[in-house]
């Protein structure tokens, strides 16, 4: 590269950075038609472009430079093209080829969670690669202010405000970054503390309590033939409680229902624990029948089989 063009284009680039992007085009016009095989000079041009919101000279610039260049740099300023004139699955795949051939480039990874940013089902992708770009760049404030959007739109509250906070810390100037950390305060103030439910840790539980309760129902089934007698209460009253125990795990109840198998689990195996607890009661009283034991047994039979197809089964 000969030296004026090196300073051409060096120039160019300080002016884009200050925000003078139309300067930089008029600075590089000259120089792509005079080199038109020039990739760095059609790639600063596409940069310029971008900044401007020219995104159709953008895409053009891009184009010619990845007809010259196999660097990843073509692709990430094709991927944003793209995303600009709303092609947003045409920016993906351009995006995604950027990270194939340079995946060591943080840039890459910004890109691709910028323009997936745009479509809902790529959010977790979006995310995916911001938190990548953070790791390979943990002192660009860029890659934190890309990972703190990506949580901020899937809610994460917690990860945008590290994200943000990180972003801060390496930029004290970012103005974006800073409004968005007090967004997320905001957000996360002014709503209460949603508890999740842990699936794996309630699929666990629920296969404890129908196994006490299938065995333990079983073995009463077995010692209270033909007669039962208040003795077989003290046995079922410690049934009842170790249900309850392993119960207390499954909180927040109210949460146990947002999914129909887990409602329908929960429902058959709490009818069988109050059947049992009925029953003993009764058994303290004088009751001599066995029928509500059997319907508790077939009760916590039937759950502790929803148990086992939905997901409590050990993998």
């Amino acid at each position: 590269m000969s030296e004026p063009m090196t300073a051409v284009l060096l120039r160019a680039a300080e002016l884009t950075a200050s925000g003078k992007p139309r300067q930089a085009i008029d600075l590089l016009r000259p120089l792509v038609a005079a080199n038109p095989r020039h990739s760095e000079a059609w790639c600063r041009l596409a940069a310029a472009h971008l900044d401007v919101g020219e995104a159709d000279q953008a895409l053009d610039a891009a184009k010619r430079a990845m007809v010259l260049d196999s660097d990843a740099w073509p692709q990430r300023l094709a991927a944003l093209a793209l995303s600009d004139l709303g092609r947003h699955s045409e920016a993906a795949v351009s995006a995604r080829e950027s990270v194939r051939r340079k995946p060591g480039d943080w840039r890459g990874y910004v890109v691709l969670a910028e323009v997936l940013a745009d479509s809902p089902e790529g959010a977790v992708e979006a995310f995916d690669s911001a938190l990548h770009a953070s790791q390979l760049a943990p002192s660009e404030a860029r890659a934190f202010q890309v990972l703190g959007d990506a949580a901020l739109r899937m809610r994460d509250w917690g990860t945008a405000e590290h994200a943000y906070r990180a972003a801060i810390k390496l930029d004290p100037s970012d103005a974006d970054s800073k409004a968005n950390l007090a967004t997320v305060q905001r957000r996360r103030s002014s709503r209460p503390v949603q508890v999740q439910l842990n699936k794996v840790q309630v699929w666990r539980a629920l296969r404890t309590l129908s196994l006490l309760l299938i065995g333990g129902g079983l073995l009463a089934l077995i010692a209270g033939m033909p007669r039962p007698t208040p003795y077989l209460g003290f046995f079922t009253g410690a049934l009842v409680l170790c249900c309850l125990v392993v119960g207390l795990r499954l909180r927040p109840y109210k949460l146990l229902f947002s999914l129909r198998k887990l409602a329908v689990t929960v429902s058959l195996l709490g009818v069988s624990a109050l059947i049992l607890v009925g029953w003993t009661v009764a058994l303290f009283f004088g009751a001599t029948t066995m029928q509500p034991l059997v319907l508790s047994w077939l009760c916590a039979v039937v759950g502790g089989a929803l148990v086992y197809v939905g997901g409590g089964r050990k993998r």
